[in-house]
């Protein structure tokens, strides 16, 4: 047997070599690495930068939303100070609420014109739809209170058609349109609006003024006076 040792020499498994290549990717990584360092540098910045400020932003948002919350508290029912935190915080959906309640109070002091310009306003930034929706039916009522019956018949038209509104302001709505058009002397327009009441909402509170002022109107009699259900305020045509 002969005794000239092997041209490989054995490995131990518990430390076998390097594949084979892997000499020549490692230098390939540092020559990457050397050409390209200030780039993936600044590349990591960016993502860490990128992460941090989304976090700041975040952070920043919560921050701010719990503070105008706070400051809508304090304003509590005070009109003078809702009215500021209104203007204070335009674009938020609590500015709207405020404004629709400074809108309620103009229009319980007769304030028509106020309470339209406010009402009007509140609709841009109330994300509630059946808020929008009561803001709407408040500017309208506005209207017609303040002498532009013209107006406010259209939008009484427009909320009642209204698919998004909710089902109780639309009939509120359209029984409002009902007595107006009955008053105006409008019959076939009233009767009209009346059952578009009765679609709407078939077995609702205003389906049953709709039904006494359908009686009244074939009757001859004059339109019972409307109120709304809305606790704040009561809408009312006026004049």
């Amino acid at each position: 047997m002969s005794n000239v040792p092997s041209a490989t020499p054995p490995h131990d498994p518990a430390n076998p070599p390097p594949p084979a290549g892997a000499d020549a990717f490692a230098a390939d990584v540092q020559t990457f690495w050397e050409k390209n360092r200030s780039f993936v540098l600044v590349l990591v910045a960016a993502v860490l930068l990128g992460l941090i400020g989304r976090e700041g932003w975040q952070w920043f948002q919560t921050s701010h939303e719990q503070s105008v919350q706070e400051e809508y508290v304090k304003a509590g029912d005070n009109v003078g100070s809702l009215a500021k935190f209104a203007a204070a915080n335009k674009g938020h959906a609590l500015a709207g609420v405020a404004l629709l309640r400074v809108a309620d109070d103009n229009y319980t002091k007769n304030d028509f014109k106020s309470a339209a310009a406010n009402y009007t306003q509140a609709t841009e930034t109330l994300a509630s739809d059946a808020l929008k929706s009561r803001a709407k039916l408040g500017a309208a009522m506005s209207q017609i209170a303040g002498g532009d019956r013209t107006a406010g018949e259209a939008a009484l038209k427009a909320i009642s058609a209204d698919t998004k509104a909710v089902a109780a302001t639309r009939a509120e709505a359209a029984y409002h349109l009902a007595v107006l058009l009955k008053d105006a002397g409008r019959a076939d327009d009233a009767r009209k609006a009346i059952e578009d009441v009765k679609k709407i909402e078939a077995n609702g509170l205003w389906a049953q003024r709709a039904f006494a002022l359908s009686a009244q109107l074939d009757a001859g009699k004059p339109a019972a006076p409307a109120t709304t259900a809305a606790p704040t305020v009561e809408f009312k045509p006026k004049g």
